[in-house]
């Protein structure tokens, strides 16, 4: 197996949008952490401090992989606020849990009040932990070899973005009552027309109508979930795609939404 074909594999091995390298990651951080007695745990000894930082770090890392999704559909499109939004939503659940490993590890009492004293060290640990999750994943991402070409939008659709969005690669088209929001990877745009024109302008582009209401291109697909005979594609801007019915047994066909899921 290639090093692409490794990479592709871990890539697939996901908590929420959280890969399992990015958990060891996180493992190997709460070790470095421990090792340091980083935050006036040095008073803490060896081997209590070690389970500690291991449940302190790849716990808060499994409650921000469950958040994560939920935060990149109120953002989608806008990486840097994606991240101060992530970080910001993790920092409340991930404070109380730190404060309630001292009592299941070793039996202290629990107070209130040592949530609000742990939020700022998590803080501070969850801005360098979003950090290593962008390293992490721009690491793993495959590289875009014999893959087609990235696509800007048709001319049709083009001459209604900004000049910026039209550069951009096309991610997908959604529609909203009797205008179309327009999704690249530079933002998106919302634009007076018909859904049924704008497929017919993107017939020859490299994409499938995955609704009703829906249009999702090829190389923006990033994750394919499966069930009760529907689906959902995470998109490269972070935003999620249904898939009804109609269109689910045609997609479930093609290599780029392969069933991740249960079917």
């Amino acid at each position: 197996m290639t090093i692409e074909g490794v990479k592709r594999g871990l890539a697939r091995l996901k908590l929420g949008r959280t890969g399992v390298v990015e958990l060891v990651g996180l493992s190997l951080f709460g070790a470095f952490l421990a090792a340091i007695a980083a935050f006036n745990t040095e008073e803490v000894p060896t081997l209590p401090r070690h389970l500690y930082w291991q449940f302190a770090l790849v716990g808060g890392g499994a409650i921000g992989a469950l958040i994560e999704p939920w935060v990149a559909r109120l953002v989608p499109g806008r990486p840097r606020l994606f991240a101060l939004a992530q970080i910001v939503a993790m920092t409340p659940p991930i404070s109380l849990w730190v404060a309630l490993i001292p009592a299941i590890l070793f039996g202290q009492s629990f107070g209130f009040e040592r949530v609000l004293l742990t939020m700022p060290s998590v803080l501070t640990i969850n801005v360098a932990v979003v950090g290593l999750a962008w390293l992490t994943r721009s690491a793993l991402r495959p590289r875009a070899e014999a893959q087609p070409s990235p696509e800007v939008a048709p001319p049709a659709i083009r001459a209604k973005l900004a000049p910026r969005l039209a550069r951009a690669r096309l991610v997908a088209v959604e529609a909203e009552d009797h205008y179309l929001r327009i999704r690249t990877e530079a933002g998106s745009e919302l634009v007076l027309m018909r859904f049924g024109d704008a497929l017919e302008a993107l017939g020859a582009a490299d994409g499938f109508q995955t609704h009703r209401s829906w249009w999702v291109a090829r190389t923006a697909v990033q994750t394919a979930s499966w069930k009760a005979g529907r689906g959902e594609l995470i998109l490269s801007d972070g935003s999620a795609a249904p898939v009804s019915r109609t269109y689910a047994a045609a997609l479930k066909g093609t290599d780029w939404a392969a069933p991740v899921g249960p079917g």
